[in-house]
């Protein structure tokens, strides 16, 4: 998988908004041409929202949302080797690239609804417009799969965490732990995390579940954080097995 690693170092590059559209769109023209020669297609871009999916969705369609927010709040984007570890401003550049990589292999879903959106550092305005398109084109949001980086779990190691599961079902539940039966204790649980997209989704109705990957160091700042090699490719792996179940 060094070709996730490369696709990573790509999309870690600026992306702001000032919380009406995008003002900085490095991350955005690196979005677009990635997906340029694959099946999915832009089925609507808002102000801070690019969502794709592989056909236009239909009056009463029943689709699983997946969003990962690409505004980003450093001085400096960077993405650097530091053996068993990357460092990079990876807030959220991450997912992004995680959710890239499973678009690029075509390991999601077909009824996937893919959300790159803006404005989750602060008003999370970008979430609101993407559930505002699904309204709009008449289908049904089964649940929503909210994609970002976390501190819990680094300390002990975990290779994911699932957080802030919000409105999902106890049977979905069931199969969504039975599923990971094999990480055996290597991923990490919270039920009530810190404030992600998964709240806003949430609030509309729509049952959301967070899955995050655990990195070392202040999320925010410019010195940019720790992510486990062994984590990033596990998130990978396990994005697409949440994303049937949640289906």
């Amino acid at each position: 998988m060094n070709d996730f690693f490369s696709l990573l170092g790509a999309v870690t590059v600026d992306c702001k908004d000032n919380g009406e559209a995008f003002t900085v769109t490095d991350r955005v023209a690196v979005i677009e041409h990635v997906l340029g020669k694959t099946d999915y297609r832009l089925i609507a871009r808002q102000p801070l929202a690019l969502m794709y999916a592989k056909r236009e969705l239909r009056e009463g369609d029943k689709v699983l949302l997946i969003s990962s927010h690409i505004d980003c709040v450093f001085s400096k984007c960077f993405c650097s080797d530091e053996g068993e570890c990357l460092r990079g401003t990876f807030d959220n550049s991450f997912t992004n690239a995680a959710l890239l990589w499973n678009m690029l292999n075509n390991t999601l879903p077909d009824n996937v609804v893919v959300a790159f959106t803006g404005d989750e550092e602060r008003d999370s305005h970008g979430a609101v417009q993407a559930v505002v398109a699904l309204g709009q084109s008449g289908c049904e949001v089964s649940a929503a799969l909210v994609l970002d980086v976390t501190n819990e779990g680094w300390e002990n190691g975990a290779l994911f965490t699932l957080e802030n599961d919000l409105g999902v079902d106890i049977l979905t539940g069931y199969n969504i732990i039975s599923s990971l039966e094999k990480y055996d204790g290597s991923f990490a649980f919270k039920h009530n995390a810190l404030p992600d997209e998964s709240w806003d989704y949430a609030d509309y109705g729509i049952p959301s579940l967070s899955l995050c990957v655990p990195v070392g160091g202040e999320l925010h700042g410019d010195a940019g954080v720790l992510l486990r090699k062994e984590s990033a490719l596990e998130y990978c792996r396990v994005l697409p097995l949440l994303a049937s179940i949640l289906c």
